[in-house]
Parts: structure tokens; C-alpha cells; sequence
């Protein structure tokens, strides 16, 4: 089965990059820093349906840099740490 599936040059290197590709977007995923769980933010302002994506995000990002520095919610984390601490 297996010696069917890498028969060919071609099948090979599909799956070399195949391989690849789910490594990258694993490690990636890994990597990503992540926000406190027990803090969610809302910003507090009437944002409509149509506001640009970008628009929305500044606001998101405002609200929790203000709840940051009000010591309501810690800074962003690796998502893999040590609990110990």
C-alpha cells in the first residue's frame, strides 16, 4: 500500500510537501501567543454591522489595552507554558 503511494516521483513530493505543510500550520498554531483565558474584554461602544474589519479590531485592541492597564487582564501568553508557575 505504502510502496504504492510513493511510487512515483511525483507522489513523493506531494507527499513530502504535504507533510510539510501540516508542520508548519502544527508549529504555527503552537507558537501563536494567546490572551489570558479568564479575561474577555468588551469594548464598551456601539460598533454597526458594516464598520471595516480593521476598524473593529483597533477598538477590540483599545478596550484590552485599557483593561491591561487597569491590571484586569494579563498580557499575552505562549500558549504552551509552564502551569507551575
Amino acid at each position: 500500500m505504502i510502496s504504492r503511494l510513493l511510487s512515483t516521483l511525483r507522489r513523493r513530493v506531494t507527499a513530502v510537501l504535504t507533510m510539510m505543510a501540516a508542520v508548519v500550520a502544527c508549529g504555527s498554531w503552537a507558537l501563536w501567543p494567546v490572551y489570558d483565558s479568564s479575561c474577555v474584554v468588551y469594548s464598551g461602544a456601539y460598533i454597526p454591522m458594516n464598520t471595516p474589519k480593521a476598524e473593529a479590531d483597533a477598538a477590540m485592541q483599545r478596550a484590552y489595552d485599557k483593561a491591561l492597564t487597569d491590571g484586569a487582564c494579563g498580557p499575552k501568553r505562549a500558549r504552551f507554558h509552564d502551569w507551575t508557575q
